[in-house]
């Protein structure tokens, strides 16, 4: 009986993933390019500027809760796994100026993710970011850099601790 439920669970998971990309090619049109072998847990978000351009070529995974925000270009190659909850953005906010927030004005740059990478939970990609083939990103990494090929990355963290002083 357990291995029914889990044959329905799965085409029930293939037949709503399916029906996902249908939505999005009819939403976003020649906008966006989808290759084959997509798959994606719950809650995995595809948010297309009306200029944007996304492309995602073949066998990528993204796990639950990912997104991918594109108001410009961005372009992820073959073989990719993400982790849960990774956030990929193409544009920052505009704050320097007076009511820049209010008015929805961003700076924007592509991103490139190639071929082969991991990227580790709760991982950010922001905009200008390049990343090359055959990497692991780790998990809660900030990425704003180019990352060459064949390499790990993560964030240098430490904790910080320190006494509470109360006030006498």
């Amino acid at each position: 009986m357990y291995r029914i439920l889990q044959l329905i669970e799965s085409i029930f998971r293939v037949l709503r993933n399916k029906i996902k990309i249908l939505y999005w090619k009819i939403k976003y049109g020649k906008r966006l390019k989808i290759g084959k072998g997509l798959k994606f847990r719950n809650n995995f978000i595809i948010n297309i500027n009306e200029n944007g351009y996304l492309e995602i070529g073949e066998n990528n995974f993204f796990n639950n809760y990912c997104s991918i925000n594109c108001h410009t270009f961005i372009s992820i190659g073959n073989n990719n796994s993400f982790g849960e909850n990774v956030k990929i953005y193409d544009h920052n906010h505009v704050f320097n100026t007076k009511n820049s927030l209010k008015k929805g004005n961003f700076n924007t740059n592509p991103i490139c993710i190639k071929n082969d990478n991991w990227v580790g939970s709760n991982t950010v990609i922001l905009s200008k970011c390049n990343i090359g083939n055959c990497n692991v990103v780790g998990a809660g990494t900030i990425v704003n850099e180019v990352i060459e090929d064949e390499e790990i990355v993560k964030n240098s963290r430490t904790l910080e601790k320190r006494k509470i002083k109360f006030k006498k």
